[in-house]
């Protein structure tokens, strides 16, 4: 009978313990939470299309451009229609309204702002400026 109370006392205890912790449910299922990484609310809106092109004193040059937009990542393809990629970012991550360039082809720390889906402006580390729309 006592090792029966034991067994009762020692499993009951599991569950308590066990209940708690299930209210305290971190929620990473499939639902609306944005602690999942896809939320794309926190980044503008910038338009994917094979009609851009980088004008101002950076690149020095009309600079035709692919930009294809994945959620707040953008991937730019110059190849495609003809345009210079010496020194040209391929790739860059929009944050709110800042577009910042990877430095993965030699650029020097290029951010912009998106002044609309059509349209981004900003400058390098150099100083230089530079417009890239549509």
């Amino acid at each position: 009978m006592l090792t029966l109370l034991l067994l009762a006392c020692a499993t009951g205890g599991d569950f308590a313990d066990k209940a708690a912790t299930d209210t305290a449910d971190t929620d990473t299922d499939s639902d609306t939470d944005s602690d999942t990484g896809t939320d794309t609310s926190a980044c503008a809106t910038v338009s994917s299309g094979d009609d851009w092109a980088w004008t101002g004193e950076c690149p020095q040059m009309n600079t035709p451009v692919v930009i294809a937009v994945d959620g707040c990542a953008m991937t730019l393809d110059y190849d495609a229609v003809g345009g210079m990629t010496m020194g040209m970012p391929f790739s860059a991550t929009i944050e709110a309204d800042t577009v910042t360039f990877a430095d993965d082809n030699s650029v020097d720390g290029c951010v912009g702002t998106v002044e609309d889906a059509d349209r981004i402006s900003g400058s390098c580390a150099d100083g230089c400026t530079f417009r890239l729309r549509r």
